[in-house]
């Protein structure tokens, strides 16, 4: 084992630096999300990846935060503004919007609360969840693996 282990190191060290990220991020309650529409331009352009935090409390928010909540008629993540705060929960809006969503955020589908983003980063998450995303990863993996593999016994060979 401790011979497969030097032998595949930079494997090792990848997989395993690849693994501590994830996990951190997961215990740490942040996570990327990726914008699918207009709403939130020019803040927040369409197809940016957005890192929030879901350890928010609803009593926290305050007016011009940006949260990302559950729609309840079908579901869906939003993304928008806190235009808002009443006692019944908050009223939020796009940016780009010209009108209120009316109540929409209250401490049952309070998702996360934005921190940044990056532009453009979401067209290559929306590439990699398809299907021949994942198909193309699987390729490199393998070329990569099937490389290492070739490396190995030329070298034993020299």
């Amino acid at each position: 084992m401790k011979k497969a282990i030097k032998k595949h190191r930079t494997i090792c060290i990848v997989a395993g630096v690849c693994i501590v990220i994830l996990v951190s991020l997961l215990l740490s309650g942040l996570r990327l999300c990726v914008i699918q529409s207009g709403s939130m331009e020019p803040t927040i352009p369409t197809y940016s990846v957005c890192l929030v935090t879901t350890r928010v409390a609803y009593g926290d928010l305050s007016v011009g935060d940006v949260v990302f909540y559950t729609r309840r008629s079908d579901g869906q993540q939003i993304v928008h503004r806190i235009v808002d705060v009443t006692d019944t929960g908050a009223i939020t809006r796009g940016d780009a919007n010209q009108t209120d969503d009316g109540i929409s955020v209250t401490p049952d589908n309070l998702y996360a609360r934005y921190i940044a983003h990056i532009p453009c980063g979401g067209r290559i998450i929306n590439a990699i969840r398809t299907p021949t995303g994942y198909a193309m990863i699987a390729a490199i993996v393998a070329i990569l693996i099937a490389w290492n593999i070739i490396d190995d016994k030329r070298r034993k060979n020299t």
